[in-house]
């Protein structure tokens, strides 16, 4: 038992000087809740933290350089796409991916509201 216990400590202790991850994609139905992140598109910082997996409602700030960010929103992860497709947009819901733009709700759910954000380069979880 006392092995057990030593190991489970080592454990901890490693997850907690382990350094933010790097991600290739996050869908948010895996997140804990309250988990930050950043994410970098092509010419914004986007720094969050999840408030409730089943809608993607984060506290989320912005950036352009990277250094000032903007007073904390609520925002909505909705999806990952690569936009407009002829008529129609693929969405991947609930998921950010590398390679792919963002579909954000700003402040709530209404259509008027979305934005789609130029391509993410790179995704951390911050610890």
């Amino acid at each position: 038992m006392m092995g057990h216990s030593a190991l489970v400590l080592v454990a901890l202790t490693a997850t907690a000087a382990a350094p933010d991850a790097q991600v290739a994609s996050i869908a948010h139905r895996d997140l804990p809740v309250g988990q930050s992140f950043e994410i970098e598109t092509t010419d914004q910082v986007f720094r969050g933290q999840l408030l409730d997996r089943s809608t993607g409602e984060c506290q989320m700030t912005f950036s352009g350089d990277g250094k000032k960010f903007s007073p904390v929103r609520t925002v909505y992860l909705l999806g990952a796409t690569a936009g407009p497709q002829g008529p129609q947009m693929l969405v991947r819901m609930h998921e950010v991916q590398v390679g792919l733009k963002m579909e954000l709700g700003i402040d709530d759910l209404e259509q008027r509201h979305r934005l789609i954000t130029s391509e993410v380069r790179n995704i951390r979880l911050l610890r």
